[in-house]
């Protein structure tokens, strides 16, 4: 396509260039081109020149102009008339509206003080900096929170450790961090990918783009996928354990049986960066492939 221009026509409809991301879950950025006809958008389709998903997109994208058109979508901002639950609601401008939040939150900070205020964020997923400086500058106050545990205890810790490992976030390695991508001479694709419970051609969590791992299976990697269900990635892998649901724990105990006990792992990395392994390894004596077999319902010889 190589058109680098940000917007331009094509026939009767106006072709703009933008990127797109949604929750829950999606930190992608996508690249799209939205096809407008009289002020409406009519279609999209996704940008052939962007190096981040290479013109793919998944159904948050393309399905686009049924909720950009949708008669209940919420265009303006609306101020409750009404007594709550009421549903009465009147349209003011986005001045008012402003107006009516900065008289709110001064008032209450004259009342209560900026510490009465808490500034939530998500699940602790959508870490930006603008919610925690607004609640320590704007509103003066020193709670700012990730909202829910799952944040809190899982995604924030991995994307700090990353951050201070790699300097950025990332689940795979698939060249994303690249401008040419995978005609980088210095990117080698992953040589195995396990996808355990997770759908990433559907979800595209965490900014890791589900396609990516198509294209590494083109260039060769071979794919594991543990799953109770049959996804599309699972019927292409090259081993699909359908697994018993529940039974996750067991199988990754299974795992560490096989890998400490014929020394398959890095001792290196143990010694020097690990704690508790010894105990670790008596553990997993409890959970021999055979016995774990017939807990997870995954044969023997595709857990060895």
């Amino acid at each position: 396509m190589a058109n680098k221009a940000w917007q331009w026509q094509e026939g009767e409809y106006t072709v703009t260039r933008s990127t797109h991301w949604s929750g829950p879950g999606c930190h992608d950025g996508c690249g799209l081109l939205y096809y407008t006809k009289d002020d409406k958008l009519v279609r999209v389709e996704g940008d052939l020149d962007n190096p981040y998903n290479m013109g793919r997109l998944c159904m948050r994208c393309l399905n686009q102009t049924e909720a950009y058109n949708n008669s209940t979508r919420l265009k303006w901002p609306l101020k409750r008339v009404g007594e709550r639950g009421e549903n009465k609601w009147q349209r003011i401008s986005w001045d008012e509206a402003y107006d009516i939040i900065v008289d709110k939150v001064k008032s209450i900070q004259k009342e209560f003080g900026g510490e009465s205020i808490i500034g939530l964020e998500g699940t602790g997923r959508n870490i930006i900096w603008q919610v925690p400086y607004l609640t320590y500058a704007g509103f003066n106050s020193p709670n700012y929170v990730l909202g829910f545990l799952s944040g809190d205890s899982c995604y924030l810790p991995r994307a700090a450790q990353q951050a201070v490992m790699n300097s950025d976030f990332f689940v795979l390695d698939a060249a994303q961090f690249f401008e040419d991508r995978y005609d980088n001479p210095e990117y080698q694709y992953p040589k195995c990918i396990m996808v355990w419970g997770n759908n990433p051609l559907i979800s595209n969590g965490y900014g890791f783009f589900g396609h990516w791992i198509v294209d590494a299976m083109r260039m060769g990697a071979k794919l594991v996928v543990v799953d109770p269900r049959l996804t599309w990635l699972a019927a292409r892998a090259d081993y699909w354990l359908q697994i018993r649901p529940g039974t996750d724990c067991a199988l990754a105990m299974a795992m560490l049986n096989v890998i400490i006990n014929e020394d398959l792992y890095d001792h290196d990395f143990v010694e020097n960066w690990c704690s508790g392994f010894e105990e670790l390894e008596e553990r997993v004596q409890e959970y021999p492939p055979d016995k774990v077999a017939e807990i997870t319902w995954i044969p023997k010889d595709l857990i060895v």
